[in-house]
């Protein structure tokens, strides 16, 4: 199964799409990004659909920013607080895609391309908001 694991900056722009059974289903976010999101109107709506920090995650963490080059503030600056979250949805996205032999298909749901780009690196696949929108839709449009 192909399930979702969605950024901050895809969450707003999905709309009531969030409320949907698709979305509950089939999406999930890291607990970093539902922290980003805490006071956003939909907070409540991610409370059952996030996923905690494991042992496994901060492992792999290490492994994401190791391929950070020192210096570059596109892809996370802790001094500016941008993309604190971003290096902790790639190694979930890592974790998830690898736990087991039969693991569910995770596709990173962004529209911040320097996380696409971090991704690819991991062989982790990508789509922007209007992607996830456009599958959302066509799986609960009626027959």
């Amino acid at each position: 199964m192909t399930m979702y694991l969605i950024d901050n900056n895809a969450l707003g722009a999905l709309g009531d799409r969030k409320k949907s059974a698709f979305f509950r289903g089939h999406c999930r976010v890291p607990a970093e990004v539902a922290h980003e999101s805490r006071r956003a109107k939909h907070a409540k709506l991610l409370e059952p659909l996030t996923i905690e920090v494991t042992p496994a995650v901060l492992g792999l963490l290490a492994d994401v920013m190791k391929t950070v080059p020192v210096g570059h503030t596109k892809f996370i600056d802790l001094y500016n607080y941008k993309g604190t979250a971003d290096p902790i949805l790639v190694a979930t996205a890592i974790v998830l895609s690898t736990e087991d032999l039969f693991a569910d298909t995770w596709v990173i749901v962004t529209q911040d391309k320097e996380v696409s780009a971090k991704a690819k690196e991991f062989s982790i696949d990508t789509m922007t908001t209007k992607e996830l929108a456009d599958v959302i839709d066509a799986a609960t449009a009626a027959p």
